[in-house]
C-alpha cells in the first residue's frame, strides 16, 4: 500500500516538475506522417528524445524554460536543426526535408516550418511559389516569368536568355512542345504549386538533351477527398486589328482513397501578325536583294488531357496520362523582293497561303513501387507519341509573268521509348540508376504541283520523301551524399549511344551516323549557415537537331527563294561550370562558364539565281557571365524581383562561308513590381520591365530590345473568381532586330508583331479547392524535338 503511494505521489510530482513540454507530428516531403523518426531538444549538457509514432506525433516533457535546439533525424541522417525558446507547453508541427526555420519565441502557441521564398540546393534553385504573394492566383506561364533566371514569351520559355528549355511536372518532363506546351500550362493554377525549381545543370537522371536546363514545376500534396473544377477564359485585343485572340478552358480533379483524376479541355484561336524586312548588301561589289513581307497567322487548336493515378496499396501506384490536340492553322502574307546583280534588276511580288491540319496523340502509363522505408523506389515508363499532319500550300511568284504552285507537305513522326529507374539508399549514400530506349521514325512527304490552267501538274523535281529513323540507348548511374551538416555532394554518369538514318529517295541519298558519349555531372554545395549557401556545379549536355531540320526537300516561297534542311547535320555539345551563392535565401548569384562546340543554326545563302536558307553546323562558342536575381517583400504594400544577366561571347566559325559576329559584352534585366492596393492583397498593381543589350550568337548580331507591361490582379469571391487585365508592350518596342555577317555580304533583319495588346482572363474554380487530383507526370524529352519539324 505504501508502495502505491509513493508512486502516485512521484508521478504528482513528475507533472509538476515538467510543466513545460514539446508536442507535435513530423510529416515527410510527401506530407505523410513520418513513423520512427527521432526527435532531440538539447540545451548545454541536457539532453531530451522521443521516436514519432505511426502518425508521425511525439512528446517531450521538458525540466525547465529556456533556448533548446530542436533536431529531427531520420535514418540516422540530421534533416532539420533550429533554435527554439521555450515557455509552457508548446505544439509544434514540422515537415521534415526542407530547409530549417529561422528562429522562433513561442509561449504556448502552435509552430509550422515556414520555407524561404528561394532556396539553393545542390544541383538546383528553388522558387518556393506558394510564399510568394504576387504568385497567387494566376496560370503556371504568369508563375514561371517571376521565377529567378527564367522568362517567358506567347511561345517560348528560356533560362537566362537561353531557349530549348525542357520543362517537368513534378520531376517528370511533359510529352508537350511550342504552343501546345504554353497552352497546357495556361491551364494550371499556382494555387496549385509548391515551388519551382530551375535546373540550368541537370543530373545525369535526365536526358542529356538541351543546353539551356530543365524547368521542374513541382505540385501540392494532396490530402483532401472530393473533386473541384474551374473554367476560364481570356483574349487579346490588338489595336487596330480586326480580330482578337481567345481562349477558353475547364479542369476536373477528384481524389479518392484508391482513384485520382484530372482532365481538362481546351479550345483556342490564336492570331498573329508579323512584318519582317531582309535586306541583303554586298560587301565587295553593289548586288543587293531585299525582302519585306506581311504575315498572317491564325492558330486554331481543340486539345484534351485525361490523367488517372491508382494506388494499389501504400507502396504501389500506377497510372496513365493521354493528351490529344488538334489544330488547324492558317498561315498567309505577301512580300515584295528586290535583287539586283550582274544581270540588272530585278522585282519580284510573290504570296502565299498554308493551311494544315494536324493531329497530336501523347500517352504515357507507368508504374512506381516503393522498395523499402529508406525512400527506395522503382519507376518503369512507356511513352507514346503520334503525329499527323498534311498541308496544302498556295504560292504565286509575280515578275513578267504568274507562276502558281501548290504544295502538300505530309508528315508522320512516330516515338516510342520505354524507361526504368531506380532509387536506392545506402547509410548516408542515395544513389540512382535507370536504362532507356527510344525509337524515334518520321515519315515526309513532299509533293510539289505547278497549277497550269487550274490543273495541278506534278513537278518531280521538287518532290521528295524522306524517311527517317533513330535509337537512342541510355544508361546513368549517380549518387547523392551528405558529407556533414554543411558539406553536400552529388556526382553522376550517364551514357547515350545513338544510331540514325535519313534516306532521301528524290536525289537517292542517304545519311547513316553513329554515335556514343559519356555525359558527366558534379555538384558540391557548402552551407555554412542559414544566411549563405555555396555551389558548384558541371555538366555536359548534347543538343540533337529537329526532324525538320534534317529533312533536305527545298521548300520554295517563290521561284527564287526557299529553305532546306540538312540530312547530315550532327548534334552539338557544350560543357557547363557554374558557381552560385544565395544570401539569405533572397539573393541569388550565379557565375557561369559554358563552352558549346559544334553549334548548328539556319543560315542564309545567295547564288546568281536563287536565295535560300539551310541550316548547318559551322561555329563554336565561349560564353561566361554572371546573373543575379533579387526579390524584395519587406514592406507589406510591395512584392519586386529583379533579374540581372550579364556575359560575354566569343564565337568563332569554322565554315569559310560564315563569318562569326563580332566578340563582346551583353547583358539582360527583367524587373517585375507588384503593389498590394489592400490589406488583403486581393487587388494587385503591376508594373514591369524587361530589356536586352545587343549580343551576340553564331553569325548574327542583335540589337537592344525591351519591353514595359502594367496591369491589374483582383481576387474576388474568396478567391474563387480571379481577374486579370494586362497592357502588354506599352510603348511598343518589343521587336528582333539583327544583322547576319558573311564573307561578301551582310543581311538586315527585323521582325516586329502585334506585341503591344490588352489581355483580360477569367477564372472561376469550384469545388474543394485543395484537391488537386492526378499529379503526376512521366519523362518523355525527345517530343520537344519535333517542335522544329513545322508540320
Amino acid at each position: 500500500m505504501n508502495r502505491k503511494i509513493i508512486i502516485l505521489l512521484s508521478l504528482v510530482s513528475s507533472s509538476l516538475i515538467f510543466a513545460q513540454s514539446i508536442e507535435g507530428t513530423i510529416t515527410d516531403q510527401e506530407n505523410k506522417p513520418a513513423a520512427e523518426t527521432e526527435v532531440l531538444i538539447t540545451k548545454d549538457n541536457l539532453k531530451f528524445s522521443a521516436i514519432t509514432d505511426e502518425k508521425g506525433m511525439f512528446k517531450i516533457p521538458l525540466k525547465e524554460n529556456g533556448n533548446y535546439v530542436f533536431e529531427i533525424i531520420k535514418d540516422g541522417i540530421k534533416t532539420n536543426s533550429e533554435k527554439i525558446a521555450v515557455k509552457g507547453a508548446v505544439k509544434k508541427d514540422v515537415q521534415f526535408g526542407e530547409a530549417p526555420p529561422t528562429v522562433q519565441k513561442v509561449e504556448g502557441v502552435t509552430i509550422t516550418a515556414k520555407k524561404k521564398l528561394f532556396e539553393r540546393k545542390v544541383d538546383r534553385l528553388v522558387f518556393n511559389v506558394e510564399n510568394s504573394v504576387a504568385s497567387q492566383g494566376i496560370d503556371a506561364i504568369e508563375a514561371l516569368s517571376k521565377t529567378p533566371m527564367v522568362k517567358t514569351s506567347d511561345d517560348a520559355i528560356s533560362i537566362a536568355g537561353k531557349s530549348n528549355v525542357a520543362v517537368m511536372i513534378n520531376d517528370r518532363l511533359l510529352n508537350l512542345n511550342g504552343q501546345e506546351l504554353i497552352n497546357y500550362l495556361k491551364t494550371l493554377r499556382s494555387d496549385d504549386i509548391l515551388k519551382i525549381e530551375v535546373i540550368t545543370t541537370p543530373p545525369a537522371k535526365y536526358d542529356a538533351e538541351g543546353k539551356s536546363g530543365l524547368i521542374n514545376i513541382i505540385l501540392k500534396k494532396n490530402a483532401n477527398l472530393g473533386w473541384n473544377g474551374s473554367i476560364q477564359t481570356s483574349g487579346n485585343y490588338f489595336w487596330g486589328k480586326p480580330t482578337v485572340s481567345t481562349r477558353s478552358g475547364a479542369t476536373f480533379n477528384y481524389q479518392g482513397e484508391k482513384l485520382s483524376l484530372s482532365t481538362n479541355l481546351s479550345a483556342g484561336d490564336n492570331y498573329w501578325q508579323y512584318d519582317t524586312y531582309n535586306y541583303l548588301k554586298g560587301t565587295t561589289n553593289t548586288s543587293y536583294w531585299n525582302r519585306d513581307s506581311d504575315n498572317l497567322n491564325n492558330y486554331k487548336y481543340k486539345s484534351g488531357n485525361i490523367k488517372a493515378e491508382y494506388k494499389i496499396n501504400d507502396k504501389n501506384l500506377a497510372g496513365i496520362n493521354y493528351n490529344y490536340s488538334h489544330s488547324n492553322p492558317l498561315e498567309k502574307g505577301e512580300s515584295t523582293s528586290a535583287r539586283f546583280n550582274e544581270e540588272g534588276l530585278l522585282n519580284i511580288l510573290s504570296n502565299f497561303r498554308n493551311r494544315n491540319s494536324r493531329d497530336v496523340h501523347n500517352a504515357t502509363a507507368f508504374y512506381e513501387a516503393k522498395l523499402d522505408s529508406a525512400g527506395g523506389k522503382l519507376n518503369l515508363t512507356a511513352n507514346m507519341m503520334i503525329n499527323n499532319s498534311n498541308a496544302r500550300n498556295f504560292s504565286n511568284t509575280i515578275t513578267s509573268e504568274t507562276i502558281a504552285t501548290l504544295a502538300n507537305p505530309i508528315s508522320k513522326y512516330r516515338i516510342y521509348s520505354g524507361q526504368a529507374d531506380m532509387e536506392k539508399t545506402f547509410a548516408k549514400i542515395k544513389t540512382e540508376s535507370g536504362l532507356k530506349y527510344t525509337r524515334i521514325k518520321n515519315d515526309s512527304e513532299f509533293n510539289f504541283f505547278n497549277i497550269e490552267n487550274d490543273q495541278y501538274v506534278l513537278n518531280p523535281g521538287r518532290t521528295n520523301t524522306f524517311f527517317y529513323n533513330e535509337e537512342n540507348y541510355a544508361a546513368y548511374v549517380s549518387t547523392n551524399f551528405k558529407i556533414n551538416d554543411k558539406w553536400d555532394a552529388k556526382a553522376g554518369l550517364r551514357y547515350e549511344y545513338t544510331t540514325l538514318e535519313g534516306v532521301s529517295m528524290n536525289d537517292n541519298t542517304s545519311a547513316k551516323i553513329k554515335y556514343g558519349k559519356f555525359f558527366p555531372t558534379a555538384y558540391i554545395s557548402y552551407k555554412p549557415n542559414e544566411n549563405h549557401a555555396f555551389s558548384l556545379n558541371y555538366s555536359r549536355r548534347i543538343s540533337r537537331p529537329y526532324f525538320g531540320n534534317l529533312n533536305p526537300f527545298k521548300f520554295y516561297t517563290s521561284e527564287y527563294e526557299y529553305s532546306t534542311g540538312n540530312p547530315y547535320l550532327l548534334p552539338s555539345f557544350s560543357d557547363n561550370f557554374e558557381f552560385g551563392y544565395v544570401l539569405n535565401n533572397n539573393l541569388n548569384i550565379t557565375l557561369y562558364y559554358n563552352y558549346n562546340k559544334d553549334n548548328w543554326d539556319r543560315i542564309q545563302m545567295v547564288g546568281d539565281q536563287t536565295r535560300y536558307s539551310i541550316v548547318k553546323n559551322f561555329y563554336n562558342e565561349d560564353q561566361a557571365g554572371i546573373n543575379v536575381s533579387y526579390n524584395y517583400n519587406k514592406l507589406k504594400w510591395l512584392e519586386s524581383t529583379l533579374f540581372v544577366n550579364g556575359y560575354y561571347t566569343k564565337s568563332k566559325s569554322y565554315d569559310p562561308a560564315i563569318l562569326p559576329a563580332p566578340a563582346g559584352y551583353s547583358a539582360n534585366i527583367n524587373l517585375d513590381n507588384n503593389f498590394f492596393l489592400n490589406k488583403e492583397k486581393t487587388v494587385t498593381l503591376m508594373l514591369g520591365l524587361w530589356g536586352s543589350l545587343p549580343n551576340r550568337n553564331g553569325n548574327t548580331y542583335y540589337y537592344t530590345n525591351a519591353s514595359l507591361y502594367t496591369g491589374l490582379k483582383l481576387s474576388l469571391m474568396d478567391k474563387k473568381l480571379l481577374v486579370n487585365l494586362y497592357l502588354n508592350d506599352i510603348l511598343n518596342t518589343n521587336r528582333e532586330k539583327g544583322i547576319e555577317y558573311y564573307p561578301t555580304y551582310t543581311i538586315d533583319y527585323q521582325y516586329k508583331g502585334i506585341t503591344r495588346n490588352v489581355h483580360l482572363s477569367l477564372t472561376y474554380k469550384f469545388g474543394n479547392n485543395s484537391v488537386k487530383g492526378a499529379t503526376k507526370q512521366v519523362k518523355f524529352e525527345e517530343s520537344n524535338r519535333a517542335g522544329g519539324n513545322g508540320n
